[in-house]
């Protein structure tokens, strides 16, 4: 099932599948608007989020109580079916209620997604509840295909990443989109001290603004040759060796009963 809200500014379209944003129109976009479109054959996937865990486990793998369990890339959230509890003519809030099981999860926990439109942003907020007896391991990100070009008459090295703050490798704010940029894969900027990453056109200024405060990794990624998409990612850790998730960096040890919550900001601009 697909749903979707406007604001006046903005549409947004949401499947129920991982609660993941589709289609984001408005304020001057194409039809196809400002999120990649998912093909299959390129990114099958528009702006999932990763949970329990981001990025890869060494080995596919992680071990607990003396248990290994197995899983892919990024957790296992993304590929499952939420529940719409909630909507509005702004705002949607979907629901997934996991139970602890001996093939992938071994924790309770409830997970709530709220994506709303507020003037010219997509505010998503996600919450993880843990409904388990003991503490739960977690990592949280969001991973958002900006598309780039904006518009079918130009190329990605029309535009560039910008920092906020200077946090490129020859000490600028600005990222060149350089066709093979991304030909080993992600490039991840740990310790970011800037607010907001955007993708931006060098010619007009326009932008497509993701905030990153409060989260300590942000990576930029794409497929080799930039194929019509940016994906800024502000995650709340990262992968590291071992197959214990409480050591993964930026781990974060949810105490039964607790609650964790990060925000997703994403601005179109000016």
């Amino acid at each position: 099932m697909e749903y979707t809200i406007e604001n006046g500014n903005l549409a947004l379209t949401v499947s129920a599948h991982g609660a993941e944003p589709r289609l984001l129109t408005g304020l001057g976009s194409t039809p196809w608007g400002w999120l990649w479109e998912g093909k299959a054959d390129v990114w099958g996937r528009w702006a999932p989020v990763c949970f329990p865990w981001c990025g890869k486990l060494e080995d596919g793998w992680f071990e607990d109580q003396g248990r290994r369990y197995y899983g892919g890339q990024h957790g296992f959230l993304r590929d499952v079916e939420h529940t719409l509890v909630e909507q509005g003519r702004e705002s949607l809030l979907f629901r997934f209620d996991w139970q602890a099981d001996r093939e992938r999860w071994p924790w309770n926990f409830t997970f709530e997604t709220r994506h709303a439109l507020l003037g010219r942003s997509l505010v998503t907020t996600c919450t993880v509840y843990n409904r388990d007896s003991r503490p739960m391991p977690i990592q949280l990100g969001f991973h958002p295909g900006l598309r780039c070009p904006f518009d079918p008459d130009k190329t990605p090295q029309d535009y560039q990443i910008r920092f906020e703050q200077p946090e490129s490798p020859d000490g600028t704010c600005l990222f060149a989109l350089e066709p093979e940029v991304f030909d080993n894969d992600s490039i991840c900027f740990p310790n970011l001290n800037s607010a907001w990453v955007q993708v931006e056109e060098k010619e007009t200024g326009r932008y497509l603004r993701v905030d990153t405060r409060d989260f300590p990794y942000v990576l930029l990624w794409s497929k080799p040759g930039i194929p019509n998409f940016v994906c800024i990612e502000p995650w709340t850790g990262y992968p590291g060796p071992g197959h214990d998730l409480s050591a993964r960096p930026g781990a974060t040890l949810l105490a039964p009963g607790g609650h964790f919550s990060r925000t997703q900001r994403i601005t179109v601009g000016p």
